[in-house]
C-alpha cells in the first residue's frame, strides 16, 4: 500500500499519444481502491473559465497565436485551476491527480521558442509556488504517440495551410486533431528533447517512464512503483 500520499499533488505529462488519461484514470482508481479521497483534473481546464481557455487554446483559434498569448492563457487557466481545484482539494487531505501542468507549458511554448527558464519564473509567480510534489514523464518515440492518436505515418500536417489554425477532422474516424497535434513532426521531436530534460531545471521532483510499446496495465504498474518510492515511508 502506498503511504504518505494525503495532500500530495501528483502530474502525468508527455508527447502527445503517451497515455496520460488513461494512467489519470487507472491510478485514480488504484488510490480510491486503497482508501485515499483522490481529485482528478487537468490543465488546461478543470473549470468553467479553464474549459473556455481550453477550447480556445486548442480549437477556436481563428488566426495564428503568438506564443506569448498561448502562454499567458494557459498561466491563467493554470491560476484558476490552483484556486478552484487544486489548492481545496490539496487543504482536504485529498490526492490530486493532473493531465499535464507548468511542465507541458515548458515542453510545448519551449519548442515553440519561449525561454524554458522564463516558464519557471512567470509560473513561481502564477501558482505561487504550488509546484507538483511529484512529476511522472510518459516517455515514448514522437511517431508512435502520433499513430496512437490517429495520425497515419507520413500524413501531411496543416502547417503552411491557409486553415492551418483551425479545427479539422483528418482521414480517419472519430478523431479531432487540435492546434498543437497539427504542428509538424519536428515540432513535436523538440517538445519530447524538451520533457526528457525537464528533470535538470524544474523545481520538484520529475521521473521520465519509458512507456513504448508497453500495455497500460504495465505502465500502471510502473507508476504506482515509482510512486511507492517517493511516498512510501
Amino acid at each position: 500500500m502506498v503511504k504518505g500520499l494525503k495532500s500530495r499533488f501528483i502530474v502525468l505529462d508527455g508527447p502527445d499519444g503517451c497515455g496520460k488519461s488513461t494512467q489519470i484514470k487507472l491510478l485514480g482508481e488504484y488510490l480510491n481502491n486503497i482508501g485515499f479521497e483522490v481529485v482528478t483534473t487537468n490543465d488546461p481546464g478543470g473549470t468553467p473559465i479553464g474549459d473556455q481557455i481550453r477550447h480556445l487554446l486548442k480549437y477556436g483559434a481563428k488566426s495564428k497565436m503568438d506564443v506569448h498569448t498561448e502562454l499567458m492563457l494557459f498561466m491563467a487557466s493554470r491560476s484558476q485551476l490552483l484556486a478552484d481545484v487544486i489548492l481545496p482539494a490539496l487543504k482536504d487531505y485529498k490526492v490530486v491527480l493532473c493531465d499535464r501542468f507548468v511542465s507541458a507549458t515548458c515542453a510545448y511554448q519551449g519548442a515553440g521558442g519561449y525561454d524554458v527558464k522564463k516558464v519557471i519564473d512567470l509560473a513561481k509567480f502564477v501558482i505561487n509556488d504550488c509546484w507538483p510534489d511529484l512529476t511522472i514523464i510518459l516517455d515514448l518515440p514522437v511517431e508512435e504517440g502520433r499513430l496512437r492518436i490517429g495520425h497515419k505515418p507520413h500524413q501531411r500536417t496543416k502547417t503552411n495551410h491557409e486553415d492551418a489554425y483551425q479545427s479539422y477532422l483528418p482521414e480517419f474516424e472519430n478523431a479531432t486533431t487540435d492546434l498543437f497535434d497539427s504542428r509538424t513532426v519536428e515540432y513535436h521531436r523538440k517538445v519530447r528533447k524538451i520533457f526528457q530534460k525537464l528533470q535538470d531545471y524544474y523545481p520538484n521532483p520529475v521521473e521520465i517512464l519509458n512507456v513504448s510499446e508497453i500495455s497500460p496495465l504495465e505502465v500502471n504498474k510502473k507508476i504506482i512503483q515509482i510512486i511507492n518510492k517517493y511516498f512510501n515511508s
